[in-house]
C-alpha cells in the first residue's frame, strides 16, 4: 500500500512539472537589474523661502538572484534578493544646498506569480508582492549629520517572461515596478526626506536553473 502510494505521488509530481515544460516545480535564477528611482518633491511651501525640497536618486545596475517553486497550472511563489549601490541627492529649496548619501541597498521582496498563455518556448506571467528595502550609508556623504540605515517597506508588481533554452536552463526577462517610501536616514532636519513615496522602475535579465 505504502508503495503504490509513493509511485502515484512520483508520477503526479512528474506529471506535473513535465506539463510545464521543465524537469521540476523548483527553479534559481541569477542575473542584473536596473533600479531607475524617480524623484519626489514636497508639494507647496516646504520652508520660509516658499520653495520645496527635492529627493532625486542615481540610477544604477544592480545583482539580483531569485527562488521560485511552482504549484497548480497557474500560480507560483518567488523570492528575490537585490543588492546595488547609488546615491541619494537632497535640494534643500531654501538654501539652494544640495546634500549627497551614498548608500549600499538590498532589496527582499516577495511574490505571487501568476502564469498567462503560454507555449512550449516562452512562459509569460505577471507579479504582484512586497517586502523591504534597505537602506544602508556608507562613509560617502556630504551632510553635517552622520546618515543611519534606514528600511522602507514596498509594494511590488510586474511582468515578465521565461524563454525556454532546454528542461534545465532557461533566460528570464521581467519588468518589476517598486513603490516605497524614499529613505531620510534618521535625519530629521530639511531637507532629508520628502516623505513621499518613488516609483522604481526595474527591468532585469536572469538566466534560471531548473533542478
Amino acid at each position: 500500500m505504502k508503495l503504490k502510494l509513493i509511485l502515484i505521488t512520483v508520477l503526479a509530481l512528474g506529471s506535473l512539472a513535465h506539463a510545464q515544460g521543465f524537469l521540476s516545480n523548483f527553479s534559481i535564477g541569477a542575473g542584473l537589474q536596473g533600479i531607475f528611482p524617480a524623484a519626489t518633491t514636497t508639494k507647496g511651501s516646504a520652508n520660509l523661502s516658499g520653495f520645496p525640497n527635492t529627493q532625486s536618486t542615481t540610477d544604477s545596475v544592480g545583482i539580483v538572484a531569485d527562488a521560485r517553486y511552482d504549484f497548480g497550472h497557474h500560480s507560483a511563489l518567488d523570492f528575490s534578493v537585490t543588492v546595488n549601490r547609488n546615491t541619494e541627492v537632497f535640494f534643500n529649496g531654501e538654501t539652494q544646498n544640495t546634500d549627497r548619501v551614498q548608500t549600499n541597498n538590498l532589496e527582499m521582496i516577495g511574490s505571487y506569480i501568476f502564469r498567462l498563455p503560454s507555449n512550449e518556448r516562452v512562459k509569460p506571467y505577471a507579479l504582484v508582492g512586497g517586502g523591504l528595502v534597505r537602506f544602508m550609508p556608507n562613509n560617502n556623504y556630504t551632510t553635517g549629520l552622520t546618515p543611519a540605515t534606514d528600511m522602507k517597506a514596498a509594494f511590488a508588481y510586474g511582468l515578465g517572461g521565461d524563454v525556454k533554452v532546454n528542461d534545465r536552463w532557461a533566460v528570464r526577462l521581467q519588468y518589476r515596478g517598486l513603490l516605497r517610501t524614499d529613505p531620510d536616514f534618521k535625519l530629521t532636519s530639511a531637507p532629508f526626506g520628502t516623505g513621499l513615496r518613488a516609483h522604481v522602475p526595474e527591468p532585469s535579465i536572469m538566466v534560471v536553473y531548473h533542478f
